[in-house]
């Protein structure tokens, strides 16, 4: 059997995760992969390298830390870029000051609690780290390659097709060429969206990036948990009977077809 390549986006919030949990419990052999382990990959490098907390609007001292980035984009995703291409600009921050907030934030975080650069970033405590992964995410993206990150979800995606994995779910699609790459791959891209339910950070670049994919199909989570477990598994059904529809509705998915 083929292995099923599922790219998933929407807002922060929405139900995301809880619809590939459920995914992942109507096929065994799954993968679950997300940018924002990539990310958190390299945020983690970052802080295993820094030895005194800078100020949070001191340019210099941010920039002295971010010395450090090229050579770890090397070793980690086997990118390579110079210092200049991500150096910081006054400038720039003066004229677009909400894309360092989320930088600012964690820096400030940082020198409230130092433990948080020593503690490793993974999902279970993403959450606490968002604003500096955002940033991160984000920035290389603008400074050094549109698809850095979806380079490495790539490989890890034919790593698990040749390991005979049956469904591979991609979680966290944020820029149109995220899922480029995923249709490049023989994937789909499903949007979760709840209805009524509040968009946060959308003055967030990577945030208003994501309004701009367009998904094969919708998932409107209106339903409880069983409602998505049962969406989620007609939603396998139809695609290996390649009758996957436009817009489900997770409160009708029990419904007779």
């Amino acid at each position: 059997m083929v292995m099923v390549v599922i790219g998933l986006t929407g807002p922060i919030g929405h139900g995301k995760s809880t619809f590939a949990d459920a995914l992942k419990k109507f096929e065994p052999s799954s993968v679950h992969l997300e940018t924002s382990l990539v990310v958190a990959e390299v945020a983690n490098a970052m802080h295993d390298v820094l030895s005194v907390i800078p100020d949070p609007y001191d340019v210099a001292g941010l920039n002295n830390w971010l010395r450090s980035l090229p050579a770890i984009l090397l070793e980690h995703l086997q990118v390579r870029c110079t210092f200049e291409q991500i150096e910081l600009d006054q400038a720039s921050i003066e004229q677009h000051p909400v894309e360092y907030q989320k930088l600012i934030m964690h820096v400030e975080n940082l020198k409230r609690n130092p433990d948080l650069a020593r503690q490793q970033i993974s999902h279970d405590n993403k959450e606490t780290y968002r604003p500096f992964l955002q940033w991160l995410g984000g920035y290389l993206v603008q400074r050094v390659s549109q698809s850095i990150w979806f380079d490495q979800i790539i490989k890890q995606i034919f790593a698990a097709r040749a390991s005979g994995h049956k469904l591979c779910i991609v979680g966290g699609l944020r820029f149109p060429g995220d899922a480029t790459a995923i249709r490049n791959a023989g994937g789909i891209i499903m949007k979760v969206y709840r209805p009524a339910h509040l968009q946060n950070d959308m003055l967030d670049p990577t945030e208003r990036e994501r309004d701009n994919i367009k998904a094969d199909c919708t998932i409107m989570s209106n339903g409880t948990f069983d409602d998505v477990n049962r969406c989620a598994a007609q939603i396998l059904k139809d695609l290996r009977n390649h009758a996957l529809e436009g817009l489900y509705q997770t409160a009708q998915s029990y419904m007779p077809r």
